[in-house]
């Protein structure tokens, strides 16, 4: 069994991201959120980043201002992409994250009924931001969680 461990992290680590997700590094919810999505990325399909600190986002016709408002991923197939932004990025997530999978059905439920756009809206809406100059003491992260992860 450890082998096979082994040889699937060899595997992993070779393999090219699939996913780009650009989020909010500013905003300890966001942060967490990326934080969540690498621990739940267990075919290591995802990078998560702060669009604050990476400007990658311009190859894929993204603005600064359409990230600020809502998470986007960027799904990438060879040469092509697609962006999903908001609630239905979370679902694409949830596509590609296997833990997520038993999720999937009340995903779809909420997006049908029009109430999960609507709850993650006013999530992000009012979302708190930590400024560029920092928090005083260090009371606004938890220790240990830069992101992007070193």
């Amino acid at each position: 069994m450890r082998g096979k461990v082994g040889l699937f992290r060899a595997e992993k680590a070779h393999t090219p991201k699939l996913l780009v997700v650009y989020i909010d590094g500013g905003c300890p919810l966001c942060t967490r959120a990326g934080h969540l999505i690498l621990r739940l990325d267990l075919l290591g399909l995802c990078q998560v980043t702060s669009y604050r600190k990476d400007p990658s986002f311009e190859r894929f016709g993204l603005t600064f201002q359409a990230l600020d408002r809502e998470i986007h991923v960027v799904w990438q197939a060879g040469k092509k992409h697609e962006v999903v932004q908001g609630f239905d990025a979370l679902v694409l997530l949830a596509k590609f994250l296997p833990p997520l999978w038993p999720f999937l059905p009340s995903l779809a439920l909420l997006k049908l009924t029009g109430l999960g756009p609507k709850v993650y809206r006013w999530l992000a809406d009012n979302r708190t931001l930590i400024p560029e100059t920092g928090c005083k003491g260090g009371a606004c992260t938890p220790k240990g969680t830069p992101f992007p992860p070193e």
